[in-house]
């Protein structure tokens, strides 16, 4: 789920995220691995986004935003379906065209067939109209169409997934940039449904979403009044199994930065001024819920917060935070977490509820990444700062500890990024593994069994440099022969004309404890 995909191309070359290329004679030359062996990889030139599971079949949404490509040509987006039953061999069973950023997948099985039959996909790229053949139209467009996309699937196990069918397109006033479910409905026998919340932010204009594009009340596809320009909520929609099609908003629940100097993500104070950025945000890039403990782990831009979920909603409090995670730059000094962060990404929590992990993507470049900051009155010296790490602290907010791909395995090759980006811990087993992606620094499995007391276990940093956003270990199918957990990556972030596609490492980790066998695995649900 990737930070700033909001943004068109020019952007994203502005940020320097786009067409990296190891030069000659660079001095990253060797793949650097650790207990991990890459068995697989699926080439297809785009970006690779999140990753959804369900017994032996994985989802990989993708989209190309034009990075390694000419306007126009390569491929655009939609979902491709992969037999993973086994994981060192998987076998493609559907590439299903449907553009639109970033096409991250929640998916469900109704049927109770072990075959998913109900597939949500996000999109925050403003289309002239929701459906899959849709053009791209520029974001600011009035009449333009980005939300959440609700499909049924064939769930025959014989042959899966031969029609997809749209059947509800919910509409979102900033996009869907990520969309995560709570499950504690799904098993009501009267009314079975997922609660799924949609985080998204004004980076970029949308129809409704925008410093002055909140004001436009004529879309045709917004039956809310929009909100102001800054955002400041969540949304949450309601996916009723029985009926899909009927899938309604619910509930927007306001989002504030207690504490913060000037209570909004600025993000020229972080050296992202451009005329196509909206001037400040306040709204979430990433949510994940721990179902047994009912708690929301928000990253807010600006900050972290981990909320309470109300049992008989499904909707967090987000007002009142029962958690709280900010850094001392951009916090004017209240914050706890040494440094400074420039974008609160995505967030995790151990088995237990009681650590959670916060996830800073930088703004910044290098390995390990440095971000240079402007002055304001709450940090009057600006300087230079190393983002993109990610900090542990306990459920009151205390800091425990840190830590940075790049300062155990630094890098000077010329167009290395190596920011933390998306992961997920390992649920169901004895100890405390948290899987994660650093971009061009590879994918790695940190032990945080003992927050204060981090150990990196296992890694594998590509030679390649095209980006890995996302990370997931998923224990349904299991290798026919030799030890290791399946990790699933998806790959070319950086550079679409790199991409591997989905990629599956073989890890090997010490004594994990046996591994739960689990039948699914969406992403940022800790089910």
């Amino acid at each position: 789920m990737q930070g700033l995909v909001r943004f068109v191309l020019p952007s994203v070359l502005a940020l320097g995220l786009a067409t990296w290329a190891f030069p000659a004679g660079a001095t990253h030359n060797a793949d650097s691995h650790s207990k991990m062996t890459e068995d697989f990889t699926s080439p297809n030139q785009a970006t690779n986004s999140d990753l959804a599971f369900w017994g032996d079949y994985a989802f990989v949404g993708y989209y190309t935003g034009g990075a390694g490509f000419p306007p126009g040509t390569g491929p655009r987006g939609g979902v491709r379906i992969f037999n993973i039953s086994d994981p060192a061999s998987p076998s493609l069973v559907r590439d299903f065209a449907c553009d639109g950023a970033q096409n991250d997948p929640i998916l469900w099985d109704r049927n109770g067939n072990g075959v998913p039959d109900l597939l949500l996909l996000a999109v925050d790229t403003t289309m002239a109209n929701p459906n899959c053949g849709a053009p791209r139209v520029p974001g600011g467009t009035p009449t333009g169409w980005e939300g959440v996309r609700v499909f049924t699937m064939s769930d025959d196990p014989a042959n899966p997934f031969q029609t997809i069918t749209p059947v509800d397109m919910q509409y979102a006033d900033c996009g869907a940039h990520t969309i995560t479910a709570w499950t504690g409905f799904a098993e009501d026998e009267t009314n079975p449904r997922l609660i799924v919340y949609i985080s998204s932010y004004p980076l970029g204009a949308g129809p409704t979403c925008g410093d002055t594009e909140f004001a436009n009340t004529a879309n045709p596809y917004d039956e809310d009044p929009p909100t102001g320009p800054l955002h400041g909520v969540i949304q949450v929609i309601s996916v009723p199994l029985n009926n899909p099609a009927a899938t309604t908003e619910i509930a927007s629940p306001r989002i504030t930065y207690p504490g913060d100097p000037d209570g909004r993500q600025e993000w020229c104070e972080k050296g992202l001024c451009s005329p196509a950025f909206e001037p400040a945000a306040v709204a979430c890039h990433d949510i994940v819920v721990h179902m047994e403990h009912n708690l929301a782990g928000a990253a807010c831009a600006e900050q972290g917060q981990v909320w309470d979920i109300d049992p008989n909603t499904g909707i967090p409090d987000t007002l009142n935070p029962v958690s709280v995670g900010d850094d001392e730059v951009s916090s004017g000094g209240t914050g706890q977490f040494p440094g400074a962060v420039d974008f609160f990404h995505s967030v995790m929590f151990d088995n237990e509820g009681e650590v959670v992990n916060w996830v800073d993507e930088s703004f910044g470049s290098g390995c390990p990444t440095m971000t240079t900051y402007q002055a304001r009155p709450w940090n009057p010296t600006g300087g230079s700062h190393k983002t993109g790490r990610m900090f542990f602290s306990d459920m009151e907010g205390n800091f425990l500890s840190e830590f940075h791909v790049g300062d155990v395995r630094p890098s000077t090759a010329a167009g290395e990024y190596c920011s933390a980006h998306m992961g997920m811990a390992v649920m169901g087993i004895q100890k405390d593994l948290l899987v994660n992606a650093w971009y061009t620094g590879g994918v790695d499995v940190i032990d945080f069994t003992d927050p204060s007391q981090l150990e990196e276990v296992a890694w594998y940093d590509p030679v390649r440099n095209s980006g890995s956003w996302s990370a997931y270990p998923y224990t349904g199918p299991m290798y026919s022969t030799g030890p290791g957990i399946p990790v699933y990556a998806s790959d070319g972030v950086t550079n679409n004309g790199l991409a591997q596609g989905m990629v599956v490492y073989r890890t090997i980790v010490q004594k994990p404890g046996k591994p739960r066998l689990v039948d699914h695995l969406n992403p940022q649900t800790m089910d």
